[in-house]
């Protein structure tokens, strides 16, 4: 009953650059879409209702926005260099060096390209600033001494995987908290009304 009450479309309220929206589905089915400037995402997936709030399950498995295509022993310290076709992606990436207690952010070069002095990581998480979501990690092979990676970008960058992310109902209306994406602490989502006979 409750999937059948939440089925429609459902726009954020206050977007003027920004458009948001979710569709929900009887067959608890979602889909989601957003635009930004230059930067479209979306997700799909399914929901399920529990105590007036709505979780979301989206079909994008988390921190897989990156591939390791070579690691290797290479130079000073540790570096991580994204290629990709589209040369203007590669200038809004960060990466995050951790090794013990020491960790060091880099952003990108015009070329993808970002490096630290921190030799022999743990940890080294890459993420997409345009297209932000759970990081991708990963794990030099221990005992090989990588120190430099050479990463590509997966499709699954403009998809988004709602991880942790919970919608609450509020009558009509929906809200939740993602202010990396909303550029709100809470974004409302106004129920349109059904078009047709």
């Amino acid at each position: 009953m409750q999937a059948q009450t939440l089925n429609g479309v459902y726009r954020m309220a206050g977007g003027h650059e920004m458009v948001a929206a979710f569709q929900f589905k009887s067959d608890h089915s979602f889909e989601f879409y957003f635009i930004y400037g230059a930067v479209d995402r979306h997700a799909k997936g399914t929901y399920e209702i529990k105590d007036n709030q709505i979780l979301l399950h989206a079909d994008k498995k988390p921190g897989h926005d990156f591939t390791v295509l070579k690691a290797l022993h290479q130079g000073d310290g540790t570096t991580v260099q994204v290629t990709h076709p589209n040369t203007a992606l590669l200038r809004h990436i960060t990466a995050v060096f951790k090794k013990g207690n020491e960790t060091d952010q880099q952003y990108s070069d015009e070329t993808g390209r970002m490096h630290t002095a921190i030799v022999n990581c743990d940890t080294i998480y890459v993420a997409h600033t345009l297209f932000p979501d759970m990081p991708t990690l990963i794990y030099p092979t221990a005992g090989k001494n990588e120190n430099y990676f050479e990463l590509t970008m997966n499709p699954s960058l403009a998809e988004l995987s709602f991880s942790g992310f919970v919608l609450q109902m509020n009558g009509e209306d929906l809200e939740g908290s993602l202010p990396w994406l909303f550029e709100r602490e809470k974004a409302v989502f106004e129920k349109e009304a059904a078009s047709g006979p």
